[in-house]
């Protein structure tokens, strides 16, 4: 599992401190910050029946991550996009492409990626879990994966909830 990291960021405004996080849902599940669909479903870094809550660290990101799971001939609606703040001074950690097993962004999703936030999640390692995208070249892009049972969760804060409609571009 990777070390504590800081991973600190400029914000929109100077009085924002720590890293702004980006989720796009449907807008009738928009204010689920517990990890619902993580607990329904899985996904690449929890076992189905864990709930955790996927963040991307760019709108664009966020926008890449949702559109992987939609068929490429039907844009999405009735989509918000929420932007939390993860504050500076909370644990986290952090999985380096040198930590995961090859091939780790195929589809499905290697075990070992569940098993390893599955790991962070039992032993309550940190708010959030950063890891590499697999939908951008060499996993540039990171995705924050959130535990909402974690005591510091209470700090994540909502700076903003929009509509969030897809580019048209993107489907034709």
């Amino acid at each position: 599992m990777g070390g504590n990291a800081d991973f600190t960021s400029a914000c929109s405004t100077p009085t924002q401190r720590g890293v702004l996080l980006y989720r796009i849902a449907k807008t009738k599940r928009i204010k689920d910050l517990m990890g619902e669909g993580g607990r329904l479903y899985g996904g690449r870094w929890n076992l189905k029946g864990t709930p955790v809550l996927y963040t991307s660290d760019s709108t664009a990101l966020a926008t890449l991550e949702t559109l992987v799971h939609s068929p490429l001939h039907l844009m999405p609606k009735n989509c918000s996009i929420i932007t939390l703040q993860l504050p500076d001074n909370l644990e986290i950690f952090s999985v380096t492409l040198e930590e995961l097993p090859p091939r780790w962004w195929i589809n499905p999703a290697p075990p070992e990626l569940a098993e390893i936030g599955q790991k962070w999640v039992e032993q309550n390692l940190g708010v959030a879990l950063v890891v590499p995208s697999s939908v951008t070249p060499i996993g540039e892009g990171r995705n924050y994966i959130l535990n909402p049972q974690h005591p510091d969760f209470k700090y994540v804060e909502i700076v903003r909830i929009s509509k969030y409609d897809y580019d048209e571009r993107l489907f034709t």
